[in-house]
């Protein structure tokens, strides 16, 4: 039997996974636009993934032979985030996923004493390697590896005390103002230290953050940076 986690809290003293989910694949995302005249439409790579569903067959015991505590003990866990929250389970342990809760949906009453139900997640499409979220300290040129087919967008802090150039594969950050330390995070493409944005002093060519292409990505710095640590953030489909 199965285990989920979500938000931080185990399903384990709440209910019993029946069998293992199926495996979900996201659909990628295409523009397709049909053009008079001509044969077959034309698609436009959109270059991100669609959401996807992650649904567990359950059954629950009641609770002291009381049905309704244990109804409400599954929709406290289920509705315990607001949006999207961390989903782990057992049968894939090397990965996680973010995913929201937000269906409708009834638990069979078995005799007012057991319960079934199927419980769905929409969640986003990529399967985050546990590994991903393991911070790397790089104090010299140094090869960092992404081990997946997909292109990571990593949370990077640059430490050091003054000005300095980044450069991770490709890519190049100009910081200036270094004060302690100034975090990159390349998803949402923002620069701070806590809760002070730090986006002046931070300069990316062609407005791109880094990126961890698939493969070696080799990063160096110069100027008053001292080291560099990065959280890869690797995933995959």
């Amino acid at each position: 039997m199965g285990i989920i986690t979500f938000n931080n809290q185990s399903s384990e003293d709440i209910f019993v996974v029946e069998h293992p989910p199926e495996y979900e694949m996201a659909e990628r995302n295409y523009n397709i636009v049909p053009i008079p005249g001509r044969n077959g439409d034309l698609t436009m790579d959109m270059g991100s993934y669609k959401n996807v569903n992650r649904s567990y067959p359950i059954a629950i015991g009641a609770i002291n032979g009381n049905y309704v505590a244990m109804a409400n003990a599954v929709s406290d866990w289920l509705h315990s985030a607001s949006g999207y929250a961390r989903l782990e389970d057992s049968y894939e342990p090397d990965y996680y996923k973010m995913a929201m809760y937000s269906e409708e949906k009834s638990i069979d009453n078995i005799l007012q004493q057991a319960g079934r139900a199927t419980i769905t997640f929409n969640r986003m499409p990529q399967r985050f390697l546990k590994t991903g979220d393991l911070k790397t300290i790089i104090a010299g040129p140094q090869t960092l590896t992404n081990p997946t087919k997909y292109t990571a967008l990593p949370i990077i802090t640059v430490k050091g005390n003054g000005d300095g150039v980044l450069h991770v594969g490709d890519y190049t950050v100009t910081l200036t103002n270094i004060i302690g330390s100034i975090d990159l995070n390349c998803e949402i493409g923002d620069a701070y230290n806590g809760m002070t944005n730090l986006n002046m002093y931070v300069t990316v060519a062609n407005r791109k953050f880094p990126k961890l292409v698939p493969g070696g990505n080799l990063i160096s710095f110069t100027g008053s940076i001292t080291s560099v640590e990065i959280v890869p953030k690797w995933w995959t489909i």
